[in-house]
């Protein structure tokens, strides 16, 4: 994530789930501004699918999407796939934007 796109503001969460975010936090190696990022993509994730041109991101999004549709498990290890395939396929259509591939 790029800096300029970051904004701040303040967040009032309950006790107990600050204390859940600060664990898997812990576990995965983030921090926990990290966390709820990888969090809130995973259960909101972009539907760049439409305008992503590069086959390879296309591809990973329709994996992604097929994972999506029989509705895993918030956590599960089919939900972090799709959340892994949606990720890299942002990751790719960023680097073609980055050498001057306009993917749109």
């Amino acid at each position: 994530m790029k800096n300029e796109n970051l904004i701040q503001f303040k967040l009032l969460l309950p006790a107990a789930l600050k204390k859940r975010l600060e664990t898997h936090a812990s576990l995965n190696r983030r921090s926990l501004s990290q966390e709820i990022v990888v969090v809130l993509e995973e259960k909101y994730p972009t539907d760049a699918a439409d305008t992503t041109q590069d086959p390879a991101a296309r591809l990973l999004l329709w994996l992604a999407k097929r994972i999506r549709r029989r509705k895993p498990k918030p956590g599960s290890a089919r939900d972090k796939q799709a959340a892994l395939y949606e990720r890299i396929a942002g990751d790719i259509s960023d680097r073609m934007k980055d050498i001057g591939t306009d993917d749109q």
